[in-house]
């Protein structure tokens, strides 16, 4: 992380929590699509193209080698693979269920990466962190339970397999891909999950474009947003850290459920929103704890 002044600091995690925003906007967009008559996967192929594009024009700018450390292929298609699962699950959650819910869902990843880290001893944990780990499942079963017979499945399914791929993704590029530059590394893995979205595309054929100029904004949105926050986003954790940016970041799904609700009239029940407060909250306290056990540690 980089030796940067108090205000600095301040003006990063600014930017990262526009990120988050503009990560959030981008899920909202997507339901302008999907009510258009577009299939998950058509934006999903469109979003990741103008994210592939706006990479490479990163990279570019940046004079970074293109080219990966050798040996680093299996990990990075297993990467790309993952961030195929996450970045259309998410995309394709909202397709069936509402956008708050989605983003609620997806927004557990948190957790997921708190108890793999902790069941598999990657990292240690105490008790007040297991209490919250404890508290966020707590919430997720609420909004399960209280969503069983009014929710699509398929929804639900979508957006778990979104946030399980991402806390493993976040894992597997902190153990083992801290070497690459994130640039590099962000852009060979978003041209996977081009190929591979491409891939299901042809084996399902369910690729309905929208029906009117509002949908095909819907997916434009989607894919500039994502290509806006990215570079936002993976830049502010290059200036003060991956913990200061990820607690800025959980703003998205509050952004997401806000701008459902102005948007299209969307209102989470009463156990979803207290279920999905106690997963925000204990995400929080995790990161919180997180981020005082660094300040506390002496710099070498």
């Amino acid at each position: 992380m980089s030796n940067i002044s108090r205000q600095q600091s301040m003006v990063w995690v600014a930017i990262a929590l526009l990120s988050g925003v503009v990560f959030g906007t981008a899920v909202t967009s997507s339901r302008f699509a999907f009510d258009a008559g577009a299939s998950g996967i058509l934006v999903a192929i469109i979003r990741t193209v103008l994210v592939v594009v706006v990479l490479a024009v990163w990279v570019r700018l940046s004079g970074a080698r293109w080219s990966l450390p050798r040996g680093s292929v299996r990990m990075i298609i297993l990467v790309g693979i993952l961030m195929t699962a996450s970045s259309y699950g998410i995309i394709g959650a909202v397709e069936f269920i509402s956008v708050g819910f989605a983003s609620l869902l997806f927004f557990t990843f948190p957790v997921v990466i708190a108890v793999i880290v902790m069941g598999f001893r990657i990292e240690s944990f105490n008790i007040p962190k297991l209490f919250a780990v404890v508290l966020a499942f707590a919430g997720l079963i609420i909004m399960m339970e209280s969503s069983i017979g009014s929710v699509d499945w398929r929804g639900t399914a979508f957006a778990m397999v979104a946030s399980v791929s991402t806390a493993l993704n976040a894992i597997l590029i902190a153990r083992y891909c801290q070497h690459m530059s994130i640039l590099v590394l962000m852009l060979h893995t978003s041209v996977i999950t081009l190929v591979v979205l491409v891939l299901i595309a042809a084996m399902v054929g369910d690729v309905r474009p929208p029906a009117d100029a509002i949908g095909w904004g819907g997916i434009a949105g989607v894919g500039i947003l994502h290509a806006l926050g990215m570079p936002m986003f993976y830049s502010a954790v290059g200036r003060i850290g991956a913990l200061k940016a990820s607690m800025a970041i959980n703003i998205q799904p509050v952004t997401s459920i806000y701008e459902a609700w102005i948007l299209f009239d969307e209102v989470l029940s009463f156990l979803q929103a207290i279920g999905g407060g106690l997963v925000l909250a204990s995400i929080a306290v995790m990161q919180w704890m997180d981020l005082r056990r660094e300040s506390d540690t002496p710099e070498r």
